[in-house]
């Protein structure tokens, strides 16, 4: 008796060590490149990219522009990207291949991704880069993942995104 009740005890742990294992992904939703010397923020451990966000939002509050990049077309992206920017960071948005201080770019993570639990799956990213002396994407210096349904709609995930993105610095 004893000794199936010990049994059930220690399946039950590894049930939860798995459970929380699987949920990690999910409450760390910030993800970043080795990037360099930009700011020092960046570090890849065991295939997952880490940022020091502390460091980030120093980078982020002293630039002034930023140049808005999405998938193809993407207007809705772009819209809220750049209402995001503008109306609630302060920041000037320029034209793609200029120069800025910051390159927002938000796109959807192929569907074959990583998934993070029952029906969820990483949907979109945002990813904040240093630009390169031409102009196109340097550094990676952030990257914002959102998870949810499968099923979710690209809209949604944009929205969603940008929630997760401005609370986690704060931006209101």
């Amino acid at each position: 008796m004893i000794a199936m009740r010990d049994f059930r005890l220690r399946n039950g742990l590894l049930i939860l060590v798995g459970i929380a294992g699987a949920l990690l992904p999910m409450v760390g939703g910030a993800q970043n490149e080795s990037g360099g010397a930009d700011a020092g923020t960046c570090a890849l451990k065991d295939h997952v990219y880490t940022c020091n966000g502390a460091a980030f939002q120093a980078a982020l509050a002293g630039a002034t522009t930023a140049v808005v990049q999405t998938h193809n077309s993407d207007g809705v992206a772009r819209d809220q990207l750049t209402s995001l920017l503008t109306k609630k960071m302060g920041k000037t948005v320029a034209a793609e291949g200029s120069q800025s201080d910051l390159i927002f770019l938000l796109i959807p993570i192929d569907p074959s991704g990583v998934v993070n639990g029952i029906g969820d799956a990483d949907l979109g990213t945002l990813r904040v880069y240093s630009p390169a002396a031409d102009g196109s994407r340097g550094h990676l210096l952030w990257a914002e993942t959102f998870s949810g349904p499968q099923d979710m709609v690209w809209p949604a995930v944009v929205h969603g995104l940008i929630l997760q993105f401005q609370a986690r610095f704060h931006i209101k």
